[in-house]
């Protein structure tokens, strides 16, 4: 039960802070959120891998989850601002890309390096977001961050407003919500399911 909340936390967390990233990010600017969060993702990743008590990991997959939700808005702004029309859809779709392997290859990475024996391959994820927002730093110096106009800027209650006036859009986010309750239960539950599972055999490999 209590290991159900710990994962939950992070997407809980993320959820509620995503109302407000995108608005934070005009607020106080995407260099300010965007090294904020990426600096707090280094101090997260170490505090797994430190972790001795179920609610430490419980704080940590939180602030995981507030990282992420003020992160990804804001990184997504800004390579909108940044790209040019016509190739700000190949700038995503390498984004995306570069996501997705990392999904396929993180994991299999992590259980090379022994994530089940040892915490250095949390060590190791805090370190490479160090360096990340190293590099961000750098090129922050080196190229300036657009300027969100105060016309475009969006209010929260803006937002929620477009959720009732555009029919596709509410469709298609009510549709996004039910593909990942499914895949929440396969990144989280189903692992436990197959680990104590009587009926599987090595079930924890087989996953």
């Amino acid at each position: 039960g209590f290991a159900g909340a710990v994962i939950a936390a992070s997407s809980l967390i993320g959820i509620a802070a995503s109302f407000y990233g995108g608005y934070l990010s005009d607020r106080f600017g995407r260099k300010t959120i965007m090294l904020v969060s990426i600096f707090g993702w280094t101090f997260v990743f170490a505090g797994f891998a430190l972790a001795d008590h179920v609610w430490t990991f419980f704080v940590m997959n939180a602030l995981n989850g507030l990282c992420r939700a003020l992160f990804e808005p804001t990184s997504r702004a800004l390579l909108s601002d940044v790209s040019k029309p016509e190739t700000r859809l190949f700038v995503f779709n390498l984004r995306y890309t570069a996501i997705n392997l990392g999904v396929v290859f993180g994991p299999l990475l992590g259980l090379y390096l022994g994530s089940s024996k040892t915490t250095l391959p949390f060590f190791i994820a805090a370190f490479i977001y160090f360096i990340y927002a190293a590099v961000l730093v750098i090129q922050f110096k080196h190229h300036t961050v657009p300027a969100t106009e105060r016309n475009k800027r969006i209010k929260v209650r803006d937002a929620l407003e477009v959720t009732k006036t555009d029919r596709v859009f509410t469709i298609t986010l009510i549709g996004s919500i039910l593909c990942l309750f499914g895949y929440s239960h396969f990144t989280s539950t189903l692992a436990q399911y197959m680990a104590a599972s009587s009926f599987i055999e090595d079930g924890t490999k087989v996953f």
